[in-house]
C-alpha cells in the first residue's frame, strides 16, 4: 500500500542578500551613491550612532535608518534616479548566483509558491524580484526619490529579519506555518528563526538534501591575547619605571615626540603596502584576472583584516570578497595567494642569507671569515645543488615519473604564466622586505639613536617575524616582542628601550594594517542582516 501524496503547498523563500545573490545590496546602494569617501564622511558624521549600534545599545534598524537617510540626502536627485532605475537592479542581477538561480527556477517549474525574504529595503531589491518574477517580503521605507528636509526618509516597518522573518512569512501565507512545506534558503543568523522554522532548511545549499542550520558552538574562547598584550603594555611600564632617572627621562622625552614621526613611519608602511598591491598585480596580470582599480585594491586590502593569522591564512578572505564582489575565479585567487606566500619565502630567505652570514651560515666552512668568502660558499652550494637536480632529471627513469606525475595533477597545478610571474614578483617582495624594517630602524633611532643601522634593523625584522610565524600563534603574539628584544638587546640597545621599541613596530604593523582593513572592509559597512537587533 503506498502512503498518500502529500498536499499542502509548497513554499519556497529565499533570502537575498549573500543567498540569492552575491554580496550586500545595502552595502551597494551605498557603495555606488556615496563612494568610498562619501561613506566614511557619514560614518564619521555618525559616530555616536554607530558606536551606540556597535555596543548593542541601538537596533539595527535605526542605525539602517540614520545611515540610509543621510546616503539619500546627499545624493542629487538626477544621481539618486539613475541609480535606483538603471545601475542597482542591473548590478543586482548581474550577482545572481547561478545555483540559486537554477534553484528558483526548479521550484517554479514545480508550481511552489517563491519568495524573497530579505531585511535590504523593498526600493532596492523590488526590481530584481519582478525580474525573477517572484514576491517580495522586505524591509518597507519611504521612497528615496521624494524624501525632503521636511520628510526625511524613514523605515515604516521592522527590520525584515530574524524571528520578524517568520511573523511577515506567516501574514503573507494568511495560513498557519505548519500548513505548508517551506524550503528556506539562507546564509546569516539573521536567517536562523527562517530556516528552523521550515520543514526543509538550506544552510548555505542549493541541494535538494535538507541542510539544517549549525548548532552554536559551546562556551567561548578565552581571551587570551587581549590579557597578554595588557601584560606587555604592563611590562613596558614597569620596565620604564625602573630605568635610571636619565634614562627614563631621556626615553619618555623620545616618546613624547614620537607623535612628530608619525607621518614618516606610516609613509614607509604605505609604501609597503604600495609595493605589496603591486605584486599583486603582477601576479593577477600573469593570469589575465581583473585590471588595477579603486574596487580591486579595496577587497585586495581587506584580506589583511585577518592578516593575525597563523600562516596568514586568514587573508585567504579577499579569495572569497573578490569572487563575490567582482565575480574573479576562486582557485587561480588561491593559487595567487600561495604564490605570494613563496615570493615572500623567497626574499626573506635571500636577505637574510645576505645580511645575517653569521645566524645562517655560521656552520659553514668561511673563507677569511668574511661576508664576500661566505657568499661564495653560498652560491657553491647553490650550484652544487642545481648541479644534482640537472642530474637527476637527466636519468630517464626520474624523468618519467615526473612526466606521469604533471599528467595526473596537470590540473590542480597553478598556470605556467603564475610560476614565470613569480620571478618579478619575488623581486617586488625583496623591496617590500627591505622597506618595512624602516620602521624598525627609525623607532629605534628615534628611542634609542645610535645603536641600530639598518642592515640590524632589516635583519632582526626578518628573524623576529620568522620566529612569530614559525610559533604559530596568532600575529606571532608574544614570540615576535621577545624575538625582538632578545636581539635589539644584542646589539646594545638598553633593555628598558627594546620593550616600547617592540611594542611600538607590532601596534604599527601588524596590528594597526589589522584594524585599518578592519574599517575598510564589511566591520562596518557589512551585511545588515549579519548582525542581531539589540
Amino acid at each position: 500500500m503506498t502512503a498518500p501524496p502529500n498536499s499542502r503547498p509548497v513554499v519556497a523563500a529565499f533570502d537575498c542578500d549573500g543567498t540569492l545573490i552575491c554580496g550586500d545590496a545595502t552595502r551597494l546602494f551605498l557603495w555606488r551613491a556615496r563612494g568610498p569617501l562619501g561613506c566614511l564622511v557619514d560614518l564619521l558624521a555618525i559616530s555616536p550612532t554607530l558606536i551606540r549600534w556597535k555596543l548593542g545599545r541601538l537596533s539595527t534598524a535605526a542605525f539602517k535608518e540614520r545611515l540610509l537617510a543621510r546616503a539619500v540626502a546627499r545624493t542629487p536627485p538626477h544621481r539618486l534616479q539613475g541609480l535606483l532605475v538603471e545601475v542597482i537592479p542591473a548590478a543586482l542581477i548581474t550577482r545572481l548566483r547561478l545555483q540559486a538561480q537554477h534553484r528558483l527556477v526548479w521550484h517554479r517549474l514545480h508550481d511552489h509558491r517563491v519568495v524573497i525574504v530579505t531585511a535590504s529595503p523593498r526600493f532596492l531589491i523590488q526590481p530584481l524580484a519582478d525580474h525573477l518574477g517572484v514576491d517580495l517580503l522586505a524591509t518597507e521605507t519611504t521612497d528615496p526619490r521624494h524624501a525632503t528636509a521636511a520628510r526625511p526618509f524613514r523605515l515604516l516597518s521592522p527590520n525584515c529579519k530574524g524571528a520578524e522573518k517568520v511573523q511577515r512569512l506567516e501574514r503573507w501565507l494568511a495560513e498557519p506555518m505548519a500548513g505548508t512545506d517551506l524550503h528556506a534558503y539562507g546564509d546569516t543568523r539573521g536567517d536562523r528563526e527562517l530556516l528552523e522554522a521550515s520543514s526543509v532548511p538550506h544552510w548555505r545549499s542549493f541541494a535538494s538534501a535538507s541542510v539544517p542550520y549549525p548548532q552554536p558552538r559551546q562556551g567561548k574562547q578565552p581571551p587570551w591575547s587581549s590579557l597578554f598584550g595588557l601584560l606587555l603594555l604592563s611590562l613596558a611600564m614597569v620596565g620604564v619605571s625602573r630605568l635610571p632617572e636619565a634614562e627614563r627621562r631621556s626615553l619618555l622625552s623620545a616618546l613624547g615626540s614620537l607623535p612628530l614621526w608619525l607621518p614618516l613611519l606610516y609613509g614607509v608602511l604605505l609604501t609597503s603596502f604600495t609595493l605589496r598591491y603591486w605584486r599583486w598585480r603582477v601576479l593577477l596580470g600573469a593570469l589575465s584576472i581583473g585590471r588595477r582599480g579603486r574596487a580591486d585594491a579595496f577587497h585586495w586590502f581587506r584580506g589583511f583584516a585577518l592578516t593575525a593569522t597563523p600562516g596568514k591564512l586568514g587573508e585567504l578572505a579577499r579569495v572569497q570578497a573578490l569572487h563575490d564582489s567582482l565575480g574573479y575565479p576562486r582557485i587561480p585567487l588561491i593559487h595567487v595567494f600561495f604564490a605570494e606566500r613563496t615570493a615572500d619565502v623567497v626574499s626573506v630567505v635571500t636577505l637574510l642569507l645576505l645580511l645575517a652570514p653569521v645566524q645562517v651560515l655560521g656552520r659553514l666552512p668561511t673563507l677569511g671569515g668574511s661576508l664576500q668568502g661566505r657568499s661564495m660558499a653560498l652560491v657553491a652550494g647553490a650550484l652544487l645543488v642545481a648541479f644534482l637536480l640537472a642530474a637527476c632529471l637527466r636519468h630517464s627513469g626520474i624523468r618519467r615519473r615526473v612526466a606521469r606525475w604533471r599528467s595526473r595533477w596537470r590540473h590542480r597545478l597553478p598556470d605556467p604564466a603564475l610560476v614565470k610571474a613569480l620571478i618579478p614578483a619575488s623581486g617586488v617582495s625583496l623591496m617590500v622586505w627591505s622597506t618595512e624594517p624602516m620602521l624598525l630602524f627609525l623607532l629605534s633611532h628615534i628611542l634609542s639613536p645610535g645603536h641600530l643601522g639598518v642592515a640590524q634593523s632589516i635583519t632582526i625584522y626578518l628573524l623576529s617575524g620568522t620566529a612569530g610565524m614559525a610559533s604559530s600563534l596568532p600575529g606571532g603574539i608574544g614570540v615576535n616582542e621577545a624575538a625582538t628584544v632578545l636581539l635589539l638587546a644584542q646589539q646594545g640597545v638598553p633593555i628598558g628601550t627594546t620593550l616600547p621599541i617592540a611594542i611600538l613596530r607590532r601596534l604599527m604593523t601588524p596590528w594597526s594594517i589589522v584594524a585599518l582593513a578592519s574599517i575598510n572592509s564589511s566591520w562596518l559597512l557589512r551585511d545588515f542582516n549579519r548582525t542581531n537587533d539589540a
